[in-house]
């Protein structure tokens, strides 16, 4: 049948062969199914070979090639290779179904394709593979040279041979220099003559005879003859040099195998011609000789061929003669390569086929040529790549016929372009720059010779191919070609220097020639400009705007036609450079606003006659916009610059004006073009708090220039047109306010049209928008275009082509239903509201739903904020799960509103969407209910699904008969709660069946229908599966491996739906389910722990019992190994014992202390909440649970005193304190049991109240209200014990037990029944005591303001002020009596006299308690030696340390110099590191004035010996208490002590310590010795002194390791030596300079490694260097000492501020004293003062915020309100403390975040100006500090100034006594701010430390309320205006 069909047969039998290779399987039997379809071998006779065994030989072979089953392969290759040897014997069918290829060629080169794809994956069978073939090839061509049968030759044959050429030279085989050698000597006589014309004479032969026998073989070869390759002898020549050109490029190629396997023949030439050859290897002799043949070979067939061709005779199908002499080139040129050895002869060929003009229109051999050269070229670059070079250079340069030929040379490219990527390779060979920039300014010069150059005199070199001479079309050409070779090479090189250079060159040229040429240079000028590096790009697209301002005419139409079509071009292609996108936008939007402006200027000079034609110059450039944003990624409407949105609005303007959005004629021509501009332009206002866009519009420089009156009238016509409804309103409004208007509309409308509406909401973030006139017509805009977007979408619901699009429209409106402005806020919702009423399926869809939801659940979450961080508002909130980010205003009743709002909305549009499509929308609430969130247990976003979910009913007429029964519901919502149910239960899974499925072995389980649970027998089958899964899972939570919790929760969940389904109970399981959580032991594994244990218990409570002993077990694990709340990772420390810092408060280090608190703290609460709920359930039926709860209860209490004491840990010690009291009240137990009970209960209730009272942490006021309530239930059940122990388990009768309680007997040691039930009441009353206490102090801290509506107070009985004094003295003996700790810290917490003498009285009578109790010695001992404790000073011996500025007070003469009182001292100083005492440096100085017996000094002097900062320190501090004047002519009478201590450390030091010493000592005297040189110059211009200043600042060098005294922390690296800058002083010479100081620091100070390696983040624990410019001021004849005094303090309430999280800010900057009268000050950095605010025309402070920050409604005003109020609180307070006075606005900076920062402390406590208390109020609040913080007293704002000032009163008042005697140690220092004892007395009555902590806060409100607006501080800043100058 003479046709072509499709073999279906085989195509089945290939994928089956397929699909058997991949399966890992296969078996023997189906393999034998494989061969049966191969033909039998047989001795006697092979058969024919019919089309089903040549499928079935294939379909083997495939599997063969494809199985990596070797033991198949083995089976199957020995086959296979039988069927190849015998391959020619075979009688092939004849049919004629084939289409390319007949049934021999076929089978022969799949079979040998497959059996060289087994041995490349096979190696091993690689050489019996190859032998084959090779063996197969030589018997083929043995039959071409001596087998008779015409027909079998030509039917068999030569297919075979045809079929083996063509599979050896397509494979993929990696072939060796030996394979190439055997199938070159097999191949030789497939060359010869003879063999040629024999085969040449058979085809002629069959294709004449006319016999029926040969009628068949006839067909043959006339289908091979319409094949790009015919079955003939010059095609089996051409084979022949392919397969040994295709064979050494995959040996030679430099590439990895895995790469050229992939490659076909043409990709293989192409890399090696780009890539190069390997040739490191050495050639032994019988190779080259192969070779060298081969060379000699090819080279001979070319000149024949050549000779042949050039004589024209006619050579037998000469089509392929071609052909033959390309891959003749190509085979001599790679022999070449490899022999090295490139002769002229091959050079002269190359070199001929270039210069030869084709006959015909094929340009292989010219391609094949220009190869050969690149080749050559890159493998002997030294040598040939010069000559090659020039060749190609003269072969593009000289006139030719081949560059008119069309066709193309390869891969697309003209000869021309092909020939030049070759010159780019060969250059590229050279690797030489220098010779590629010869060769382009030989081509230039080439290129100016021929044009028009405007530099005549210029001397030109050319090359000896003369341009100058032949016919205009020659010319034309080669300059064509120059210009072509000059782009191409840049392009193809992509290399920055010749780019570079090339663009230039090129584009000079424009208008230097013929304009056509002109064109062409245009037009690689784009090429150039996608590779180019920026500089270059933005240089073209320079040349085109200028060429584009140029007015069409005839003279310049063709070149400015051309640059249109260039910009059209590289707009549509320069997606390659997406770098470059908002580069080319601008400058096209700068072209079109330009030439738009020029259009002005001319219809202003000349009329409107030509303002068509001229509009039209300016439209054109409308469809290059279109063309440049259409590029999808390109998003140039998101985020844009002010500058873009600036360029955008102009173009609008222009097309309002001409008419292009409203006129027909334009409309048709570029409508498309503006509707595409509409959807990619942003809106043209952007978001901004200040009211600039009526300014903006009004100077607008597009609209300010002429208009008339006609113009306005015709605009507001058509603004009228659009909104009737305003026409009267229009009237008034501006030509510029029209025309905006008009643009807005034409825009959104455009945009509405293409399914884009939400864009129109962010017109109305603008300030300027929404306070203007405009806002009333922006609203009609807006409704109108909302009107195009609904019918918009109308009509896609009809065409049923409703996108992805109007989903994010309606995504977008709801995030914008959110938005911190008012007005977006509610315009979303109306526009929602119309949208979802419109299309009530809408809320149908399941991503719809889910964000609504999801944005009432982050509403939610940003209101709740306020509990949980309450001064420093959290402005953003994500959605991680649709990549939402919100901002938020930091008003919370904004965000109530909203959230109100937002909720009552989403009801009305899910309930009307229940109408439409209840199904779907149940559905989809289910599906949201049941996916499980870890992290929070209130959800705002479900709770608003379940009550929708809730609320659904189906009525039907099935309701309508049921009994109409009052106060009953009847619905079906109980069909959702069992829906949800189930879906949440097999959540887990579902999730995870198909990844457990993979175990199953069992071919007919995996089938089994799993819809309705997991089968029985599947379960069984799998539990030894799980088991291994969670053993694993376990090992990793103990070895700390990562886990993901989508990981944990999948697997744990599946586990424990197998436990759940499995009949029995599987213990291994359970066990696993507990411990990996706990193992984990974070707050999310325990939240998934505990959530699937109550599962397990829910589901199958029969396991309840074995689950929550593992529970306890674990629990008890968990104290053992000091988890969480049982670590000592976290203590809370005495701020006075921490290292003190000169540093501004860090709110981020703060932020991490917390949140790793938290995640360290936070597993445990959640645990014991669990444990607690769980009792509930089970307290009442089951004793056995009960008992294991008091098994936990009796472990967990006994380590009270492991419990941390961090002010986090307080909720969850508390919380075990609830379930404990629970469980003994609600447990009958033994007596025994109950008294160790109870008696562990209280201790461990105690352990807490035994260390110093703790004010919350952080701003979390929502843990401070369930405190609050925590210990209110706790106070409760306290209360309410009562101890029994009648409960006695004895042998005896009830009756002889009942006798013996009520006589007295013994009960437990010497204590009776009677004894145990009075003190528990006594710890009962203790306990309540303290918790009194406690609670009072929780409600204030969590109310400081006492506003009512925050937390209702509860009122408890006073016990503390109804208990007599004898009950307060027993009381405080039975606390004495359980810890002396207890009544010290009672005294701590009850200021009445009746406490404090009671404690002073146990401490005199027992101080031997106490020495483990650091805080009673400061009781004891008092402010002044009381004779009456020297019996008992023998204790201090062994008395725990106090902090250091506590030990130097002991130094004072009021102890009389006590020994034991010093050694203590000195014992307790030298406890603590030298950081730590480092701080307290001025103290330690003059503690010297007492020092009788020497101790301080011997402490100075070991101090110094450990730490040479503090010698050098403490060196500077003497140094300066020297003399009690500026002038040192008043000696302190210190100073021979401090000369002394001076010369003794000098003197100890030595080595690198004295060298250390010399260097520092050497460099700061150097720099602060400029002062003094600077004071011949006071009096003189700043100018002289600067000049003087930086003389001296060069003389300084900085040597190793020095530093300044004020940054010992860091060393000074470098100087800026042009920083030198003299300060302002009327006698005195102080100066600035700035200094680079590198410091190591560790961020995850003050948290300890084993916290930060819990939490995950190892990386913040190391050590990072930074280097930071400080600028420093040095002071000569300045007494620095009060202001070290005061930045001492305030470092010390920054300190406070910090160890308890609290959102203050103080800058306590370095101030260094180093001489009598000299200093070192630190300058805060990016700070100006409130003078220098007022000196910039700023009216007040709040102007200044908001020119600096925007309005108010902008975050960063926001921020900055916050900053200002955080510092303001905290500066207020110290203010008030230390009695800061001069405080005029230039003693007052505020940095660049809004912080403000008090400096100059020259009048502190007792000393005020002039000795005259101008400022009478207790601190500065003026009017326009308040403007800032709200404007008023009840604004959110200011609420937060007043609470963060008596949060941090209420901190500071624990810390009085450190505070006064750290003031007290420096009254000796005779400082002016000193006014004796008085001064100390005021101090301590600031802190009001008799009061309560409500009466303490009610006194700081008052002191605000005294503070608020006072005049007088007004009158002060009016006085230093007048007297000092000072703006205010």
């Amino acid at each position: 049948m003479d046709s072509i069909e499709f073999d279906l047969h085989g195509l089945i039998l290939d994928k089956l062969s397929k699909v058997l290779s991949s399966h890992p399987n296969t078996s023997d039997e189906e393999i034998d199914h494989l061969i049966a379809r191969c033909p039998v071998l047989s001795e006697s006779s092979l058969g024919l070979m019919l089309q089903p065994y040549q499928d079935g030989i294939i379909a083997l072979s495939s599997f063969a090639a494809s199985t990596n089953n070797k033991s198949h392969v083995d089976r199957i290759l020995t086959l296979l290779l039988k069927y190849l040897q015998i391959l020619p014997q075979f009688k092939f069918e004849e049919i004629l179904k084939w289409k390319d290829l007949c049934p021999a060629d076929e089978l022969a080169g799949r079979l040998i394709g497959e059996l060289l794809n087994v041995a490349r994956n096979f190696p091993d069978t690689r050489e019996e593979i190859v032998g084959a073939i090779l063996n197969l090839t030589e018997r083929l061509v043995n039959l071409l040279q001596n087998e008779d049968d015409v027909a079998n030759l030509t039917v068999t044959v030569l297919p075979l041979i045809n079929g083996t050429l063509r599979s050896l030279q397509s494979s993929s085989f990696e072939w060796t220099l030996a394979d190439f050698e055997a199938v070159n000597n097999l191949s030789l006589p497939l060359l010869s003559n003879e063999l040629i014309q024999h085969i040449s004479g058979i085809i002629e032969k069959v294709m004449k005879s006319n016999d029926d026998s040969d009628y068949y073989a006839k067909k043959v070869l006339f289908r091979y003859s319409n094949a790009p390759i015919p079955l003939s002898s010059n095609g089996l020549v051409l084979n022949v040099l392919q397969l040994m050109q295709n064979m050494l490029a995959r040996i030679l190629l430099i590439t990895s195998n895995d790469e050229v396997a992939v490659m076909g023949p043409g990709q293989i030439w192409s890399a090696l011609v780009s890539s190069g050859m390997n040739l490191n290897w050495t050639l032994d002799e019988k190779t080259k000789d192969v070779l060298r043949g081969t060379y000699v070979m090819a080279l001979q067939y070319y000149t024949e061929l050549e000779k042949l061709m050039a004589q024209g005779k006619d050579f037998p199908t000469a089509k392929y003669a071609i052909e033959i002499m390309a891959a003749s080139l190509k085979l001599a040129a790679v022999a070449g390569v490899c022999l090295h050895e490139i002769d002229y002869d091959l050079n002269a060929k190359i070199s001929r086929t270039l210069f030869i003009a084709p006959q015909t229109p094929d340009v292989k051999v010219q391609t094949a040529a220009l190869d050969a050269a690149a080749l050559i070229s890159l493998n002997f670059p030294l040598k040939h790549a010069s000559t090659m070079i020039q060749l190609i250079k003269k072969f593009l340069t000289t006139p030719s016929t081949i560059f008119e030929l069309a066709t193309t040379a390869a891969d697309d490219l003209t000869i021309q372009r092909y020939a030049i990527r070759r010159l780019a390779d060969c250059l590229k060979a050279t690797n030489d720059e220098n010779q590629i920039v010869s060769m382009i300014y030989e081509l230039q010069n080439m290129l100016v010779a021929r044009g028009y150059d405007r530099s005549p005199s210029r001397n030109v070199s050319v090359d000896h191919i003369s341009v100058t001479s032949g016919t205009e079309e020659q010319k034309l050409q080669v300059c064509e070609n120059l210009v072509y070779t000059i782009a191409g090479i840049t392009c193809v090189l992509q290399i920055d220097k010749i780019t570079s250079l090339a663009e230039p060159i090129l584009r000079q040229r424009v208008r230097n020639h013929a304009p056509a040429l002109d064109v062409i240079i245009l037009e690689n000028l784009v090429n150039i400009a996608l590779i180019a590096p920026r500089k270059v790009f933005e240089d073209i697209l320079q040349h085109f705007s200028t060429i584009s301002m140029q007015s069409l005419s005839p003279k310049n139409k063709i070149i400015t036609t051309a640059v249109l079509k260039c910009q059209h071009e590289l707009a549509n292609r320069i997606s390659a450079r997406p770098e470059f996108y908002d580069f080319y936008l601008t400058k096209i939007l700068e072209l079109f606003v330009e030439k738009g402006v020029v259009i002005q200027k001319t219809v202003a000079e000349h009329g409107r006659v030509q303002v068509t034609s001229l509009a039209a110059e300016l439209g054109i450039l409308l469809p290059i916009l279109s063309t440049l944003l259409s590029h999808r990624d390109f998003i140039a409407h998101l985020n844009p610059s002010e500058d873009l949105v600036s360029l955008f609005r102009n173009v609008w303007f222009h097309c309002v004006l001409y008419g292009f959005v409203s006129e027909a004629t334009w409309m048709r021509e570029w409508c498309d073009s503006l509707v595409i501009i509409a959807q990619k332009t942003p809106p043209l206002v952007q978001e901004s708090a200040t009211n600039y866009l009526e300014y903006d519009l009004e100077y607008n420089s597009v609209l300010v220039r002429g208009y008339s009156e006609q113009d306005l009238v015709h605009l507001r016509a058509l603004l009228s047109g659009f909104l009737p409804e305003h026409a009267y309103e229009l009237r008034n409004y501006s030509f510029a306010q029209i025309t905006f208007l008009l643009s807005v509309y034409h825009i959104e409308t455009m945009r509405a049209q293409k399914g884009q509406f939400s864009f129109l909401t962010r017109y109305f973030v603008n300030q300027g928008v929404n306070t203007s006139k405009l806002v009333r017509c922006m609203e009609e805009i807006a409704d109108q275009v909302m009107q195009v977007f609904i019918n918009e979408c109308n009509n896609r619901v009809l065409a049923h082509t409703v996108d992805d699009d109007l989903l994010e429209q309606v995504c977008n409106l709801m995030i914008a239903s959110c938005h911190r402005f008012e007005k977006v806020h509610t315009l979303a919702i109306k526009y929602l509201d119309l949208l979802f009423t419109s299309f009530q399926s809408l809320l149908c869809n399941k991503k719809l739903v889910y964000l609504l939801l999801e944005l009432i659940e982050l509403m939610w979450k940003s209101c709740d904020a306020e509990n949980i961080n309450e001064y420093s508002p959290t402005y953003t909130f994500s959605i991680p799960k649709f990549g939402v980010i919100i901002e938020f205003t930091d008003s919370y009743a904004y965000r109530r509103e909203v959230l109100s709002r937002l909720c009552e909305n989403a009801r009305k549009w899910l309930k009307a969407a229940n109408t439409c499509n209840s199904s779907d929308l149940k559905g989809i609430l289910e599906g949201y209910l049941s996916e499980t969130d870890f992290e929070s247990t209130v959800h705002m976003g479900r709770s608003i699904a379940l009550e929708i979910g809730k609320s659904f009913s189906n009525p039907d007429y099935k309701t309508s008969v049921f009994p109409q029964i009052p106060e009953t519901v009847i619905d079906d919502a109980s069909d959702f709660i069992t829906d949800y149910s189930m879906r949440r239960r097999y959540r887990g899974q579902v999730a995870e069946v198909y990844h457990w499925l993979n175990f199953i072995d069992d071919e007919d389980l995996r089938s089994e229908n799993i819809i309705n649970g997991i089968p029985d027998q599947v379960v069984d089958r799998q539990l030894s599966k799980v088991r291994e899964i969670l053993v694993k899972l376990e090992a990793n939570a103990r070895k700390h491996v990562h886990i993901s919790l989508k990981e944990l929760s999948n697997k744990l969940h599946f586990a424990a739906e197998v436990l759940i389904a499995s009949p029995q109970v599987n213990e291994n399981i359970i066990s696993h389910l507990v411990w990996i959580p706990v193992c984990m032991f974070t707050p999310a594994s325990l939240k998934i722990g505990i959530s699937i244990w109550n599962w397990i218990i829910n589901e199958k409570p029969e396991v309840e019992k074995r689950i929550m002993l593992e529970i306890v077990v674990a629990w008890v694990w968990s104290v053992r190994q000091r988890k969480g709340l049982f670590s000592s990772m976290l203590e809370f420390r005495d701020p006075f014992v921490n290292k003190m810092k000169y540093a501004p408060s860090d709110k981020d280090t703060r932020n991490k202390i917390c949140q790793k608190a938290n995640f360290l703290l936070r597993p445990h609460l959640i645990w014991i909440q669990f444990l607690n709920i769980r009792f509930q359930s089970i307290r009442y039926r089951s004793p056995e649970l009960t008992d294991i709860y008091l098994r936990l209860l009796e472990i967990t209490l006994g380590e009270y005193d492991s419990m941390s004491n961090h002010p986090l840990s307080r909720e969850c010690r508390f919380e075990i304190l609830v379930l404990g009291f629970k469980v003994l009240q609600s447990t009958r137990m033994e007596a025994l049991i109950e008294y160790q009970m109870r008696e562990r209960l209280y201790k461990a209730a105690f352990s807490w109240f035994a260390f110093p009272p703790r004010w919350g942490y952080g701003a979390n006021k929502r843990a401070a209200i369930i405190e609050y309530k925590l210990m209110l239930e706790l106070y409760r059940l306290v209360e309410t014990d009562k101890a029994c122990l009648d409960n006695i388990l004895s042998s005896a009768s009830k009756k002889s037990i009942k006798i013996a309680l009520n006589d007295g007997t013994l009960f437990i040691g010497d204590k009776s029944r009677s004894d145990i039930l009075k003190q528990s009441v006594d710890a009962k009353n203790l306990l309540l005591l303290f918790l009194e206490s406690e609670i009072s102090r929780v409600g204030v801290w969590a109310n400081p303001v006492n506003v009512q509506s925050q937390l209702k107070e509860t009122v408890l009985p006073s016990m503390g002020q109804n208990m007599t004094e004898e009950n307060w003295k027993r009381t405080i003996r039975y606390a004495w009596f359980i810890s002396p700790s207890l009544p010290i810290q009672l005294s701590a917490r009850f200021k009445m006299s009746v406490v404090q003498n009671a404690v002073l009285e146990l401490l005199r009578s027992q101080s031997h308690e106490a020495v483990a109790v650091a805080e009673a010695l400061p009781l004891l001992l008092g402010k002044k030696l009381d004779e009456n404790v020297s019996s008992q000073l023998k204790y201090l011996l062994y008395w725990k340390p106090v902090p250091p500025v506590t030990a130097i007070t002991y130094f004072s003469p009021n102890y009389n110099n006590h020994p034991l009182i010093l050694q203590y001292a000195m014992r307790s100083l030298e406890y603590h590191p030298v950081d730590v005492v480092f701080f307290y440096i001025p103290q330690i100085v003059q503690a010297l004035r007492s020092d009788t017996y020497g101790y301080v000094e011997r402490f100075i002097m070991e101090a110094g010996k450990i730490s040479q900062l503090f010698a050098h320190q403490i060196i500077w501090n003497m140094k300066a208490n020297m003399f009690k004047d500026e002038e040192c002519t008043t000696p302190d009478s210190l100073k021979p002590t401090l000369d002394r201590i001076i010369a003794n450390i000098v003197e100890t030091l030595s080595g690198e310590d004295k060298d250390f010493y010399e260097r520092e000592f050497k460099f700061f005297e150097g720099v602060t010795s400029i002062s003094g040189k600077l004071k011949p110059y006071i009096g003189k211009k700043p100018e002289e002194k600067k000049a003087k200043i930086d003389e001296e600042m060069k003389k300084i060098v900085v040597d190793v390791g020095v530093y300044l005294p004020s940054n010992p922390e860091g060393i000074v690296v470098d100087i800026d030596y042009k920083s030198g800058k003299p300060l302002q002083s009327h006698a005195k010479a102080p100066f600035l300079a700035t200094f680079k100081i590198r410091k190591t620091l560790r961020e995850s100070e003050g948290v300890t490694e084993e916290v930060t390696d819990e939490f995950n983040n190892s990386d913040e624990n190391e050590l990072k260097t930074v280097d930071v410019w400080q600028s420093a001021i040095f002071k000569v004849g300045d007494d620095c000492r009060q202001d070290v005094l005061a930045l001492q303090l305030i470092a010390i309430f920054k300190n406070i501020f910090t160890s308890i999280g609290l959102d203050l800010y103080l800058y306590p900057y370095k101030v260094v004293a180093t001489a009598p009268g000299c200093g070192v000050i630190d300058v805060i950095p990016k700070a100006l003062s409130r003078a220098q605010v007022g000196t910039q025309k700023v009216n007040d402070l709040y102007s200044y915020f908001l020119t600096r920050y925007g309005g108010l409604d902008s975050l960063e005003f926001q921020k900055a309100r916050n900053c200002f109020i955080q510092s303001a609180a905290a500066y207020s307070v110290v203010s008030y403390i230390l009695q800061i006075s001069d405080r005029h606005n230039g003693n007052i900076m505020l940095d660049d975040y809004g912080h403000i920062i008090h400096i100059d402390f020259g009048f502190i406590l007792d000393i005020s100006p002039g000795g005259i208390k101008f400022e009478s109020s207790p601190f500065k609040l003026t009017t326009e500090m308040i403007q800032v913080m709200g404007g008023s007293a009840g604004v959110q704002p200011f609420q937060w100034f007043s609470e963060l000032c008596i949060k941090a009163y209420l901190a500071l008042r624990p810390y009085a006594e450190q505070i006064t005697q750290c003031v007290a140690l420096m009254l000796g220092s005779g400082l002016p701010c000193f006014k004796g004892e008085m001064t100390l007395k005021r101090l301590q009555q600031r802190f009001q430390l008799d009061r309560t902590e409500r009466a303490a806060a009610e006194f700081m409100m008052e002191r605000i309320f005294q503070s608020f607006e006072n005049r007088r501080t007004v009158f002060y800043d009016y006085f230093q205006k007048a007297t000092n100058g000072i703006p205010f």
